[in-house]
């Protein structure tokens, strides 16, 4: 039975070697495809999403999502803003309209379309209601996005970042790489 036994390669040693060049660069490959196109790193300042995000972490935003499907309710979304001073700022929200809903706040709740919302993220009452405490009708562009610290968050209840445009919107964020003690997914 000599004859089943499998001839060694000459060139196993190249073979061998070949096939991790081959491996490892295809890792390359796709660890930049994903850091280039799919994500990108933001660093989280202020306080507004305390709880799920504290300052000072860092997130991944997935920058594509939202070119193969709309944004939805409860995403925490990443997205520009130009402030009062015409300086364009990048801010960490969640989205709670959605385009064509009516947006209020009454009595610290919110409601859309005349619905209380359950929103089991924020622990209290919102103390503010700013723009909200009218109703606010979304354009068929337009998102409404709160803070998780409703109480300490600069959002579409105020004239500084007021509805956030689908155009402004930069990705979603989707996981926490910082610090290493709190690594999951938001």
């Amino acid at each position: 039975m000599e004859f089943y036994k499998r001839m060694p390669d000459e060139n196993i040693f190249i073979d061998i070697i070949g096939k991790w060049i081959v491996d490892i660069l295809l890792v390359i490959v796709i660890g930049i495809f994903i850091a280039v196109y799919i994500c990108s790193e933001y660093k989280i300042v202020g306080n507004s999403m305390s709880g799920i995000l504290n300052s000072g972490e860092k997130v991944f935003v997935n920058t594509t999502v939202y070119n193969i499907k709309k944004p939805s309710r409860y995403d925490v979304v990443k997205f520009s803003a130009v402030s009062e001073d015409g300086i364009n700022e990048d801010y960490v929200k969640r989205i709670i309209g959605l385009p064509g809903e009516t947006v209020q706040i009454k009595d610290g709740y919110i409601y859309i379309n005349d619905k209380k919302l359950s929103y089991s993220l924020a622990k209290d009452k919102i103390v503010n209601a700013g723009l909200a405490g009218e109703k606010i009708t979304l354009a068929e562009d337009e998102y409404f996005v709160l803070g998780d610290n409703c109480n300490s968050s600069e959002d579409s209840r105020f004239k500084s970042v007021g509805n956030v445009k689908l155009s402004d919107i930069q990705g979603k964020v989707w996981m926490r790489i910082s610090p290493f003690v709190r690594i999951g997914f938001v």
